[in-house]
């Protein structure tokens, strides 16, 4: 078992936003199979948040992301996202950004 966690500093202000976007992206993970959970902090380094999500296997994992990332509703909401930083419309600070991926032991 894989499990993949992600982690971002959201931006002050912003966190319904993030939240939304993330929601949104959410969606399309459990039409492809994929049960992602989405968690904000409460204590310590306050305002990231986490999306995570299990696959079988890092090839499970390959599979499920190649056809997410040819989705055509995740290509427009990344042209959003490339949008909104254009604009300095950002949801999260950037740097920030933590990717994981745990195995089970």
């Amino acid at each position: 078992m894989i499990h993949r966690r992600m982690t971002v500093q959201i931006a002050p202000g912003r966190q319904a936003d993030m939240l939304g976007r993330i929601k949104e992206f959410e969606q399309i993970w459990q039409e492809h199979g994929v049960t992602m959970r989405i968690q904000l902090v409460t204590t310590g380094s306050l305002g990231r948040i986490c999306f995570s999500a299990d696959f079988d296997s890092m090839a499970h994992w390959e599979a499920i992301i190649a056809t997410i990332d040819a989705d055509p509703r995740v290509k427009a909401l990344d042209a959003k996202g490339t949008a909104e930083i254009l604009r300095g419309e950002l949801f999260f600070v950037p740097g920030t950004w933590h990717v994981e991926f745990w195995r089970d032991a």
